[in-house]
């Protein structure tokens, strides 16, 4: 997976909103392979923190891929804090465990992000599934 090519994704990603934040992919292991920053924002962790959360993001989304079988499968999970909102959306790219990346959203803390993650981030990411594998 070239690392221009999923940094390319996540500005396409900030491009479908204003209220995005921060767009990152990273892989099964929670490494963070690609983070794109909308222009002009101040981040509010740093680097490390980011990398950090990253890891406990996509160990969370593991956790509940427990009970799958009998709620189906995450589409995405979102958390609303004071200061922004932060979600997680699996791409899922067969059955094999390696073959799964996480896309890591955060957003301004008034918007409405699960209508923007519905209405255009799934659907730019079934559109563009075929360039992950």
């Amino acid at each position: 997976m070239q690392k221009d090519y999923l940094e390319s994704f996540c500005r396409e990603i900030l491009a479908n909103n204003q209220s995005i934040r921060f767009a990152g992919i990273a892989n099964h292991l929670g490494s963070l392979i690609a983070t794109v920053y909308r222009q002009g924002l101040v981040p509010l962790m740093t680097k490390e923190e980011t990398s950090q959360y990253s890891i406990q993001a996509v160990l969370r989304a593991a956790i509940r891929e427990d009970f799958a079988s009998k709620i189906g499968r995450l589409e995405y999970s979102i958390g609303k804090y004071e200061k922004l909102i932060r979600a997680t959306v699996p791409i899922i790219l067969g059955n094999s465990e390696t073959k799964r990346y996480y896309l890591l959203l955060s957003f301004d803390s008034d918007s409405d992000a699960t209508s923007i993650i519905d209405k255009k981030v799934l659907l730019h990411i079934a559109k563009n599934k075929d360039h992950f594998i």
